[in-house]
């Protein structure tokens, strides 16, 4: 069974504006996900957060047509009220890294790819550098 992956926001920003020095290891994790090797995933509101980050860079049709070429390749995390309460009344301190986080509970994945570790300290999912689980899965 494949492993199933949330990707926060920020590696995602990795690798879509080729962000130095993290662009390298964030790609590596991102073509597991492209290749099928893993089950990517992407929590809704990131997708919202994308699109004013890419629209910002490109004009809108560019930034439409990088996030349909994302939904070939990751699922869709959704956030739900359920979701957005929970992460209301949460121990993780970030209130957008906890809605990811309970999004990510809400899709049964196993680890949470960031670069933000410490964010993600209190939560139910193991968060890991992308350096860290493209070692793990080298290993497999």
């Amino acid at each position: 069974m494949k492993r199933r992956v949330l990707f926060d926001t920020c590696v995602i920003v990795d690798v879509l504006f080729k962000r130095e020095p993290h662009a390298a290891e964030s790609t590596k994790t991102f073509d597991m996900a492209v290749q099928g090797e893993i089950d990517g995933f992407i929590s809704a509101h990131a997708i919202t957060t994308l699109d004013y980050l890419l629209t910002k860079e490109f004009d809108q049709a560019t930034s439409k047509s990088l996030i349909e070429e994302l939904l070939n390749y990751f699922s869709i995390a959704p956030v739900t009220g359920k979701i957005i309460k929970q992460a209301l009344s949460s121990k993780i301190n970030d209130f957008e890294d906890a809605v990811s986080h309970y999004a990510g509970v809400s899709e049964n994945v196993s680890v949470i790819i960031t670069r933000n570790i410490k964010d993600f300290s209190k939560g139910e999912i193991q968060a890991v550098l992308p350096e860290v689980i493209n070692s793990d899965l080298a290993k497999r």
